[in-house]
């Protein structure tokens, strides 16, 4: 029954989602905005926002285009998808607080963890400037992805030019800082990703 429950307003969401992507792919980039690349979230359903490993060329190439170009910021678009993301899990439906381990997020958080997950990826192991990313959530698409783009280097937290809904982080590096009574983030744990030999063959 609970599965049920769960289809309807998902194929409701699905069906406002498609009208509203129908009419979003009419609409150009904003001046100065570029799609990078896209981190996908699909490989482990036991922590749907842990960054994977295969997200490291996305991340590495993202790292280097705020090396190379000083006059641009990079804004993370997470997103998710109500039918494989959902987990009917007691504690992730009715908890209070956030999940600091990854392995019990609530489907309304899962775009948001994506994001801020991505986002610590590129700061603790690239060496990216915090204050160059900004984390952000899109309800209207569904996937499992985090789209990378690069924006103006004016970008902050008002003001993203993608009209993407920024996200409280713990710790603020977006000037302004979000106004501090709301939910904030904390970005789960996970090692730095050792990259594949190039010359080891899939088994």
């Amino acid at each position: 029954m609970s599965r049920i429950r769960l289809f309807v307003p998902a194929l409701t969401l699905l069906a406002a989602s498609a009208l509203h992507r129908l009419h979003a792919q009419q609409l150009p980039l904003a001046p100065g905005v570029e799609k990078l690349c896209s981190i996908e979230f699909d490989k482990d359903e036991r922590r749907p926002a842990r960054v994977e490993d295969q997200a490291l060329p996305c991340l590495e190439q993202a790292a280097k285009k705020l090396r190379d170009t000083p006059g641009i910021k990079l804004v993370l678009v997470g997103v998710a998808h109500p039918l494989y993301d959902h987990a009917e899990k007691e504690n992730g439906l009715e908890r209070m607080h956030e999940d600091p381990t990854g392995l019990d997020v609530r489907f309304s958080d899962v775009a948001a963890y994506r994001t801020v997950n991505t986002k610590a990826y590129l700061t603790q192991f690239l060496q990216a400037d915090p204050a160059r990313i900004i984390p952000t959530t899109d309800e209207y698409t569904l996937a499992r992805r985090v789209i990378v783009y690069t924006v103006p280097g004016d970008a902050d937290f008002n003001h993203n030019y993608t009209k993407t809904t920024p996200i409280n982080e713990s710790k603020c590096t977006i000037k302004p800082c979000p106004i501090l009574t709301e939910d904030v983030l904390t970005p789960q744990p996970r090692g730095k990703i050792v990259a594949a030999s190039p010359t080891a063959k899939a088994h």
